[in-house]
């Protein structure tokens, strides 16, 4: 892909993600906090460390995780989406900030010790996602930890067992596994429910990484 090409898809991406939240269209942003994440974090995430949350969007994952004592920076490449968290999460401390960046593109000013991503690498063509697995690995503290969520391939629409009709991206752990292993360890998958709405309560993979040195 010429740089030419590259910037007009990047373009394209931000646009999309741009015009999703300035009409509300957010339905996989389901504002709950996420069960799982509290012993994850104790298991995984040094206690007070830093920790990044990739594509935020509206900011409740990462307001969760500094409501447990850590420092959060929370990114995404939409500015509606940035604008909405940082209002929504007003009157937060210090431990919490949100920015807009393009993850693929930016570097951060230091490492962080884990990364938080729900269903964002998912979202991407097999070139984007392991440009963003070395992106993250990228992103850490060395044998820093990666907690990714992704729609699991097995859901189905329970009335007809066809694919799910919501139309998340889904995935099979062996996909997963393929184009994370070469910079990361897997620790731990589990299989977890997405969110807590109607629109996010299908089945996620839950993997759990650490950046090889």
């Amino acid at each position: 892909m010429t740089a030419e090409a590259e910037q007009r898809a990047a373009r394209r991406t931000r646009e999309h993600w741009e015009a999703k939240y300035v009409d509300a269209d957010t339905p996989w942003d389901d504002g709950q906090p996420w069960r799982p994440l509290p012993a994850l974090l104790a298991r995984y995430a040094p206690p007070g460390g830093r920790l990044l949350d990739i594509g935020c969007g509206l900011g409740g994952k990462a307001a969760q995780m500094a409501d447990l004592g850590y420092r959060v920076l929370g990114v995404d490449i939409s500015q509606a989406a940035i604008d909405a968290a940082r209002q929504l999460n007003a009157g937060s401390d210090g431990s919490l900030e949100f920015r807009r960046a393009n993850f693929l593109k930016e570097s951060p000013k230091k490492p962080f010790d884990l990364a938080f991503d729900r269903s964002v690498w998912s979202t991407f063509d097999e070139a984007g996602r392991a440009a963003f697995v070395n992106r993250v690995a990228e992103w850490l503290a060395p044998g820093g930890h990666w907690i990714s969520l992704t729609g699991c391939a097995d859901n189905r629409d329970p009335k007809t067992g066809e694919p799910d009709p919501r139309g998340y991206p889904r995935h099979s752990l062996h996909a997963i596994v393929t184009c994370c292993e070469p910079f990361f360890e897997i620790l731990e998958v589990t299989r977890q429910p997405f969110g807590a709405t109607p629109d996010t309560d299908f089945t996620a993979w839950v993997t759990v990484m650490r950046a090889r040195t």
